[in-house]
């Protein structure tokens, strides 16, 4: 009797051994491994992550499709504006920056790389806004010599855009003072007259505007709005990578192209209130003016998400105006962007 039971618990041994050996063999092979494996992680230079610019970005984030890629994000949000966030793209600091395309092209004039691989938008999204106070006055862009004039940063594509509306209306860039304000902080610039007039992207634009303390010169968050003042289409904010991260991390640009097709997919498909509820309250701030911002700058969001062969060129044409591209340099707008890896997120 003794060996039978014995016999028996060696038996039942066996078996439990046998069950725990195929419940383990059944979580591997249902993509159990994967899940312990840690996230690659990833850092993005933003100059400005609550500005309407870097939403694909910032909803990617907050949506998880980063996460969902298998990447971990950080979003390093950069004092100093787009012009640093660019500057630590090139030093290496991060491995991507949201910026827009004119800092690809001033890399470039210095012998630096930086190529666009996703479009977040395709207009400039910014606007000319003066404070209420010089209305009787600053009627025109030429009303503007003599005046101090915001841009979000020195160099910036705020900056690239303003000295081309300035030259184009006679004004030249000895005639005025430039000066850094910053993109949320804008408002502030204007309120305290520190500056007579900047440029304002959004939710700033749209919300100083509907509080009554200014007017816009020129609104560029459309395409009517951009050919009326530019000439034709402008490329603006993208993501830039240098081309070590490509050949080094291929698998990595792909993935993170994937999550921004899908958020820009998920923006033309929403409303501004939708899309001010996926946001953190820090990034959306009040939801109802959040929403009005974005649906003033709804046409400016590609579904697509390719880059503009035509809205790069032009900017570099603009950057002539001013010398930022010399005279007699050449620069193939192919040269800059590489739709690859969107064309491939699309199934194309």
């Amino acid at each position: 009797m003794r060996r039978s039971r014995e016999g028996k618990d060696v038996m039942t041994t066996l078996l439990r051994r046998i069950v725990a050996v195929a419940v383990l063999l059944a979580v591997l092979v249902s993509g159990g491994a994967p899940a312990s494996r840690a996230a690659e992680k990833v850092t993005v230079g933003v100059g400005g992550v609550a500005l309407m610019v870097y939403l694909p970005t910032a909803l990617a984030k907050a949506k998880g499709y980063f996460a969902e890629e298998g990447l971990d994000v950080e979003i390093l949000d950069i004092k100093g504006g787009g012009s640093q966030a660019a500057s630590a793209l090139i030093g290496g600091s991060v491995d991507f920056s949201a910026n827009a395309i004119d800092h690809a092209i001033k890399a470039r004039t210095r012998g630096k790389d930086l190529i666009a691989v996703h479009s977040h938008v395709r207009l400039p999204v910014m606007g000319l806004v003066v404070a209420n106070k010089y209305k009787g006055e600053i009627k025109s862009i030429a009303d503007l010599k003599g005046r101090p004039l915001g841009v979000t940063s020195p160099g910036s594509q705020t900056h690239m855009v303003l000295g081309y509306l300035l030259v184009k209306s006679g004004v030249k860039a000895d005639e005025v003072k430039i000066v850094g304000a910053g993109g949320n902080t804008m408002p502030l610039a204007l309120e305290k007259d520190s500056v007579h007039a900047g440029m304002m992207v959004d939710p700033f634009f749209t919300v100083f505007l509907k509080q009554g303390k200014g007017y816009a010169l020129v609104d560029m968050f459309t395409t009517k709005g951009t050919v009326e003042a530019m000439g034709g289409e402008v490329q603006g904010t993208t993501l830039l990578t240098r081309p070590d991260v490509i050949a080094r991390r291929p698998a990595t640009v792909q993935k993170m192209v994937n999550a921004l097709v899908r958020a820009n997919k998920l923006i033309v498909g929403s409303s501004g209130e939708e899309l001010a509820k996926a946001l953190p309250r820090e990034l959306s701030g009040d939801p109802k003016l959040y929403a009005e911002s974005f649906e003033h700058a709804r046409e400016a969001f590609p579904a697509d998400s390719l880059v503009s062969r035509e809205g790069v060129a032009r900017v570099i044409e603009t950057m002539r105006v001013f010398d930022v591209v010399p005279a007699g340099t050449k620069i193939d707008p192919e040269s800059l962007f590489d739709n690859r890896y969107v064309l491939k997120a699309l199934g194309r």
